[in-house]
């Protein structure tokens, strides 16, 4: 091995110790942040939005699928430290992205359908549900029957081909991530429910758009 080689892999072993190092730091600060916070919820899907948003801004050597990837993994470890008995209901079809999202952090229950996975977060049997991101008319049947769930995100945040997108629910509403889409119910003629997508972070009325009789299913970023 010549001695420029040698040097190099010594520059690199030292850069992924101290790449360790950082990412320990980041952990205990991100359960500092959680310990002020009295026991709000650690994962705030709109303020991570934000923060991979701006990464991305700041690096174009690394394309924002593989960045997303790095510090979803970083986050989900975050996450699962803070909540060790932590559980997702997850609807089968979301199943790849639950385990794209958490990665070896997930704890997952399976659910054959919308139903099982509101009735498991209803419960508080499971923190969070992953549902397909679909228009499906069936889980709007299944939020409103729930009256205290919201979708709160859609992972991935960036189109990735090999994983097809879900929704993660919870009961809460996520904070702004600066590029918002809200979702409504929005019954029709025919007792059907249609979910229609308004651009922006709307949660304190309901648009002329969607009709009086609509209701918030969720807002998630963009």
């Amino acid at each position: 091995m010549s001695d420029k080689l040698r040097r190099l892999r010594g520059a690199i072993d030292q850069l992924d110790a101290d790449i360790l190092k950082l990412i320990s730091q980041r952990l205990t600060l991100s359960d500092e942040v959680i310990a002020a916070k009295n026991g709000e919820a650690a994962f705030r899907p709109g303020r991570e939005a934000a923060l991979i948003r701006r990464l991305a801004a700041m690096d174009s050597d690394i394309a924002p699928a593989m960045l997303l990837g790095i510090w979803r993994q970083i986050m989900a470890a975050s996450l699962s430290r803070q909540n060790k008995d932590l559980s997702f209901a997850v609807h089968q079809a979301a199943a790849p992205a639950a385990i794209w999202h958490m990665g070896s952090a997930l704890q997952a229950r399976m659910c054959d359908d919308y139903a099982s996975v509101v009735a498991l977060l209803d419960a508080s049997s499971c923190r969070y549900g992953f549902v397909p991101a679909t228009e499906d008319a069936a889980l709007a049947k299944a939020l409103l029957a729930s009256r205290q769930l919201y979708i709160i995100a859609r992972t991935p945040l960036f189109p990735i081909e090999t994983v097809t997108p879900a929704y993660i629910l919870a009961d809460y509403l996520p904070d702004e991530s600066g590029d918002d889409i809200s979702l409504f119910a929005v019954p029709q003629a025919d007792d059907s429910v249609q979910i229609m997508a308004i651009d922006g972070y709307i949660a304190d009325h309901i648009p002329e758009a969607c009709g009086t009789a609509a209701r918030l299913l969720g807002i998630y970023a963009r």
